[in-house]
């Protein structure tokens, strides 16, 4: 039985709160994920689902 691992160095980061609360406010105006995932930047688009 062989192991793969992966050789991507992969960076995980949690959101802060005034992150969540940002992303709170944005569904509380009726945004969709995707959109927020823009206006929040690339690095944490892959958070929101």
């Amino acid at each position: 039985m062989s192991i793969n691992h992966s050789t991507k160095n992969q960076s995980y980061s949690h959101l802060s709160a005034s992150e969540r609360g940002e992303i709170s406010a944005y569904l509380k105006m009726g945004k969709k994920t995707a959109e927020i995932a823009r206006l929040l930047g690339p690095h944490r688009s892959a958070m929101i689902k």
